[in-house]
């Protein structure tokens, strides 16, 4: 067991363990995303490993369950330091996953929960959650189909999660820096508080909450998008070296880039709609559009689909290979509304099996093309976080290892394990970026990887 300063992680879904990732690589903070069995990675050769429960979804009692199982392997590893990764919209049982990890931990522990994401333009003033100067509930997850967010006053969604009271220190208290955070914070345990929210709309103002929390000495499960854990890890003496740095962003190709960049796109939302849009102008692109609902229904169809769609992966490498290879769904393009409670009734599917099915099938077409251009392959670009999980089981990879971010939320590192160990990947949620993000993160990967052909 490891007796260094470790940090141990556990998120709710991949691309939310990546970002923290990224933002803690990026603070030259050496660290790995597992997806397989935490067991598996050497502990000792990293500062922060970081765990996807994939619990988003789950009803409370199974995220609580899932948590607390990873919580209890992280600990055994030899965790020294722990945090609860949020989503930057709140979405999922976020109160069932804190309890689970403080029932690990043990009565001493307190949860601090830092919701803000200010890069992102995710912020909370007097307990309220905006993105964007946008209320969360007025934004697009007020009408996610699986996880909607109805209301932005964070002490009244978290405080019906939670078992406990929660203490609300105010931007009031946190634009006066440390110490007067410190000294709420104080107050607020004497009084038997054991669930702190703090407001905060700056990258400063999470690093004094950070500061406020280390002066105190608390045993403390930090709660948030990612940056309060890294300045938390780092306050702590979690270890960091100097990072090698990355070529800049770019938007136009350039002559020395080789081989193929697959990008594979499940997120429905208009911003990865238009970022691919602006993709397919691009000379050198091919799209390969798959039937979404022949990929929720599974068996002889969807087998059908998956051939035709191979088939046509293999004429674009045999004549004209792509620079950019786009693998997405029908609905992807064209924003039409998945009716996924239909489908399922009409092909007698269980409640949840058509979007499993969905994200699953969709990888496995992913994972047939890269075997095919594996010659080419530059990278891997996936943008959703089913996406992300899905194609990296589907090609057996282990792990990632996070780098950086090529912007906040777009997590860049390489594939640990399986047969495309050290493949240059990036994994953006589908709120993410602007119209050139997709293709400034197609030629980060062109950068980070060098194809002779």
């Amino acid at each position: 067991m490891t007796t260094k300063v470790f940090s141990a992680i556990v998120a709710d879904d991949l691309t939310g363990a990546t970002t923290t990732g990224a933002l803690l690589a990026a603070r030259g903070v050496k660290n790995v995303v597992t997806i397989g069995d935490v067991k598996d990675v050497p502990a000792d050769s990293i500062d922060a490993l970081l765990v996807s429960t994939d619990s988003r979804q789950m009803a409370p009692e199974d995220a609580y369950s899932v948590v607390k199982k990873a919580t209890e392997e992280l600990v055994a590893l030899g965790g020294t330091h722990f945090s609860k990764r949020t989503d930057t919209t709140m979405r999922g049982g976020i109160g069932y996953e804190i309890d689970a990890m403080l029932d690990v931990l043990g009565e001493e522990y307190v949860a601090v929960i830092v919701p803000a994401m200010p890069p992102s333009k995710r912020v909370v003033v007097a307990g309220y959650s905006l993105i964007d100067s946008v209320l969360l509930s007025r934004t697009g997850v007020a009408q996610d189909i699986l996880s909607p967010i109805t209301d932005s006053y964070l002490p009244t969604l978290l405080g019906k999660q939670i078992r406990g009271d929660l203490a609300f220190i105010g931007i009031g208290n946190v634009m006066n820096g440390h110490d007067a955070i410190e000294e709420k914070l104080r107050a607020y345990r004497e009084q038997g508080y054991r669930y702190f929210l703090c407001d905060s709309v700056s990258d400063e103002d999470v690093a004094e909450i950070a500061r406020a929390v280390t002066d105190l000495g608390w045993k403390t499960l930090c709660v948030d998008p990612g940056m309060f854990t890294t300045e938390y890890a780092l306050a702590q003496g979690i270890a960091y070296e100097e990072k090698t740095p990355k070529a800049a962003l770019r938007i136009d190709s350039s002559p020395t880039d080789r081989g193929t960049v697959i990008v594979v796109a499940g997120s429905a939302t208009a911003t990865t709609r238009m970022q691919l849009g602006y993709l397919q102008q691009l000379k050198g692109t091919s799209t390969l559009e798959v039937y979404s609902e022949s990929m929720i229904e599974g068996g002889f169809w969807c087998e059908e689909e998956t051939k035709k769609v191979v088939r046509r992966a293999s004429q674009l490498l045999e004549t004209n290979p792509p620079r950019i290879l786009l693998i997405t769904l029908d609905t992807t393009l064209s924003g039409a509304i998945v009716n996924l409670d239909k489908i399922e009734k009409e092909k007698n599917l269980e409640h949840g099996e058509g979007a499993r099915n969905l994200a699953k099938n969709l990888a496995h077409v992913a994972q047939l093309v890269m075997e095919m251009y594996s010659e080419r392959l530059a990278g891997l670009y996936c943008t959703g976080g089913d996406t992300l999980v899905n194609t990296c089981e589907a090609i057996n990879a282990g792990g990632i290892s996070l780098e950086d971010y090529v912007i906040p939320q777009s997590d860049q590192g390489r594939i640990v394990g399986g047969p495309f160990d050290g493949l240059p990947v990036v994994g953006k949620g589908g709120l993410t970026g602007t119209e050139h993000t997709a293709v400034r993160i197609v030629n980060r990967l062109f950068d980070e990887r060098k194809i002779n052909d």
